[in-house]
């Protein structure tokens, strides 16, 4: 017999985990607040502080802690680039590039939400809305340098190199994983070699 989600009470699928009320803590490395969710936007505090995932994680039941922090990865990284994707489109005045990468924006958003539907998260809208976080040192340098120099090609090639680190990250998470989890990140690793060929083309043209 099927299980059900204890949120919505949708049946779910065979072998899937549902992850309705899970919620992780984390702990700000500069100002020490903690905060609860089940992804944090670029893993970063408001005030600028790496924000490190604690090991409690809020459960009635004891589900499989490897298909868990899977999962959790994967919505993370997809916020991640749904996040980056919109500074991008508003770093270029260019309309069609900034259409663009508003559009991969919306790809990545739309990645977020079926995991979110798939495992059944119950995540909110504002899981995807938080914008005003700090981005990571290395986002920052690559706006920064667009800015500086109006180099639309940089600005692609520093999104591929987005793309294709987080190829590598679904693959080599891959080899170590299997049923499942291994079936999640090949599926997103495959997303990964789409959108790269989407910015490859985009950027030649």
């Amino acid at each position: 017999m099927a299980s059900q989600c204890p949120k919505c009470h949708q049946p779910l699928d065979e072998d899937y985990v549902c992850c309705a009320g899970i919620e992780f803590q984390w702990r700000c490395s500069l100002c020490q607040k903690r905060t609860r969710g089940f992804a944090i936007p670029f893993g970063k505090c408001l005030c600028g502080g790496d924000l490190i995932r604690l090991d409690e994680i809020e459960q009635k039941e004891v589900l499989p802690q490897e298909r868990v922090l899977a999962l959790q990865e994967a919505f993370q990284i997809e916020v991640n680039a749904h996040l980056f994707y919109r500074h991008l489109a508003d770093a270029v005045e260019d309309p069609q590039v900034s259409d663009f990468f508003e559009t991969m924006s919306d790809m990545e958003k739309e990645h977020a939400q079926e995991l979110n539907e798939k495992y059944h998260l119950h995540l909110k809208e504002e899981s995807f809305q938080n914008i005003d976080d700090p981005l990571p040192k290395k986002y920052f340098e690559s706006l920064r340098s667009f800015a500086d120099t109006g180099n639309l090609r940089h600005l692609y090639d520093c999104a591929i190199d987005l793309e294709k680190g987080t190829l590598n990250f679904f693959l080599s998470k891959s080899d170590s994983l299997s049923g499942k989890e291994k079936e999640l990140d090949l599926e997103l690793a495959a997303e990964e070699r789409e959108h790269i060929a989407m910015l490859e083309s985009e950027r030649d043209r």
